[in-house]
């Protein structure tokens, strides 16, 4: 809990010739930024590219007979996705419970996060290494925070990923992967090589269970004015081209563990009763299920282009799909219930929810708002100098 660290107060280990140039060098030796504008640093929001997508929807029911929309409105989960011909900056906020200064809070954090980013990543002062970009991506979550606070929000996760292009490739591991995050809003890469997914982020929960209901930390006023950093982290991650890069909220990952997808049980949180027909999952095990999960979506995603990349919209396509299907006997469950109907007596209504919350049990599938931001590592062709993505709801 508290502020920020200092960068005195941060350790890395970077092995020897992971030392990057961040972004496009010009002829003058000189990273330039992108038009100065009022949005993030950004001038033209949501514009379309193959390599950089991102999705942000809610998994929950839809009001029947209470008037239009989903429980769970309004949707606190915010993401950007920026691409630029050799690097690219993802970042997803998710406010914490629902309502609108949740919504502000992520809101707050995403933009000024990437702000930050956009400001700092280019020009004379640019960062020469992916120490120095760690960083001043760590520094950006200052400026998340300050805005936070500033503008009556409450609290958020936050995970912003800064993918760049080597000095000095290790092979064909010619890219890395700066990562900060806070909260449970988890980083991935889909490896192309090994086929496999990793979790950079998974130092945050790393030995223990997740529990759904908590985050583990958070930005904004978790504390008086004061943030929880209980489990910030750093990392950074080697990447080779066609890797895909994805940061996702916790609506988005929770629907790939093996006990909310009733593949084993734990002995932790609100699954703590497992069905006896269900082996008993490690923290590891339960882990591995997860990666293993999301690779086998993803594989399932490809369309066997002649290339052998998978690609972007791929990757975000499968996941969707996956996460809309493990919900959908929740969603229909929930709506059939019509717990909405001003007829129904407060006994009548109780008695409904019981009976709802025992079937629901039995149900694959976590109900939550689900955001994914996506980013093919390779070079990216465009005719400006910028193509980004930006979605607040």
């Amino acid at each position: 809990r508290g502020t920020l660290p200092s960068k005195a107060s941060i350790s890395f280990t970077l092995c020897a010739g992971r030392r990057v140039l961040a972004w496009q060098m010009l002829s003058r030796g000189v990273l330039m930024p992108s038009v100065p504008v009022p949005a993030a640093g950004i001038a033209v929001w949501n514009i379309q590219l193959s390599e950089a997508i991102g999705i942000s929807i809610s998994l929950y029911d839809h009001k029947v007979g209470g008037g239009a929309g989903r429980h769970g409105d309004p949707n606190a989960d915010v993401y950007a996705v920026i691409a630029r011909p050799n690097n690219a900056i993802l970042a997803v906020a998710d406010g914490c419970n629902w309502g609108p200064k949740p919504r502000q809070a992520a809101r707050c954090a995403a933009n000024g996060s990437v702000q930050h980013l956009n400001e700092l990543l280019f020009g004379s002062s640019a960062p020469s290494s992916t120490q120095e970009v760690v960083q001043v991506i760590l520094d950006s979550f200052n400026s998340a925070q300050k805005s936070i606070v500033r503008n009556g929000g409450t609290t958020t996760t936050l995970c912003v990923a800064v993918v760049c292009e080597l000095v000095k490739p290790q092979g064909d591991l010619r890219w890395g992967l700066c990562v900060v995050s806070v909260g449970d809003s988890p980083c991935f890469v889909w490896q192309n090589t090994t086929r496999q997914v990793l979790e950079v982020t998974s130092a945050a929960h790393e030995g223990h269970n997740r529990d759904m209901r908590d985050s583990g930390g958070c930005l904004g006023t978790s504390v008086g004015d004061e943030p929880d950093l209980g489990n910030l982290i750093c990392s950074f991650t080697l990447l080779a081209e066609g890797d895909i890069v994805f940061v996702t909220s916790d609506g988005v990952s929770d629907n790939f563990d093996p006990v909310t997808l009733h593949e084993g049980a734990t002995t932790h949180g609100p699954s703590a009763s497992p069905p006896v027909s269900l082996p008993v999952l490690t923290p590891d095990q339960r882990q591995a299920g997860l990666l293993a999960n999301l690779a086998h979506i993803i594989e399932c995603s490809r369309s066997h282009s002649n290339d052998g990349f998978l690609r972007a919209w791929e990757v975000m396509d499968g996941i969707v799909k996956h996460i809309i299907g493990i919900t959908d006997c929740q969603r229909s469950c929930l709506e059939s219930s019509n717990f909405d109907n001003p007829v129904l007596t407060t006994l009548e209504r109780r008695t409904k929810e019981l009976e709802v919350k025992d079937k629901l049990k039995t149900m694959s599938g976590k109900l939550d708002h689900a955001t994914l931001a996506v980013y093919e590592v390779c070079r990216v062709s465009t005719n400006s100098s910028t193509k980004a993505m930006w979605v607040a709801r």
